[in-house]
């Protein structure tokens, strides 16, 4: 893969970063704010969805960041790559319990493809476009956009969730106290 072809991609990965950054910091106020509905001891629910979204985020953001990263080519990056989805992949795996208990209790429903199947699709593309930029490959450019647009819709629809979630237990709580 030539320099020309690696270096043309650095406007996509910078806005990618700087997006996820972005979102990153606007979890972190949203939570700040509904601290104390996400912090219950019965709020596990709360802090998975937001656990995804953070873990999701993060990855796109750590994708960017060793991408724009002076190294010595693609090959190097895609180490990295290999690295990054074994350390995320590690993580799923340590949650994969817990989602199957949600799962089997029905809180999940539809959220498994959002919070497990598309993370975890992603993860599998994530290996496969280190590898392929271990190879030279440069399609493994283009694999990297499927992977980032998988992580960016499963972050946004675990604060999506969060969102409606936090909303219908404060207006069940304005009722209650009504």
């Amino acid at each position: 893969m030539d320099q020309a072809t690696f270096a043309s991609w650095h406007d996509f990965y910078v806005t990618m970063g700087t997006a996820s950054a972005s979102l990153i910091g606007l979890l972190f106020v949203a939570l700040s704010i509904n601290l104390d509905a996400v912090t219950g001891p019965s709020r596990d629910d709360l802090r998975a969805f937001a656990e995804q979204a953070f873990a999701s985020f993060s990855l796109v953001l750590l994708i960017a960041v060793l991408f724009l990263i002076p190294t010595g080519g693609p090959s190097s990056i895609g180490v990295a790559y290999l690295v990054l989805a074994g350390g995320a992949g590690a993580r799923m795996l340590r949650r994969a319990p817990a989602v199957w208990r949600a799962l089997r209790q029905g809180q999940l429903g539809g959220a498994v493809f959002w919070r497990f199947i598309l993370p975890t699709a992603a993860l599998v593309g994530l290996l496969a476009s280190g590898l392929g930029l271990v190879i030279g490959q440069p399609s493994a450019l283009y694999w990297l956009v499927a992977v980032i647009i998988g992580l960016l819709m499963s972050a946004a629809r675990s604060s999506w969730d969060l969102l409606i979630k936090v909303g219908e237990d404060r207006r069940t709580a304005s009722a209650a106290g009504s």
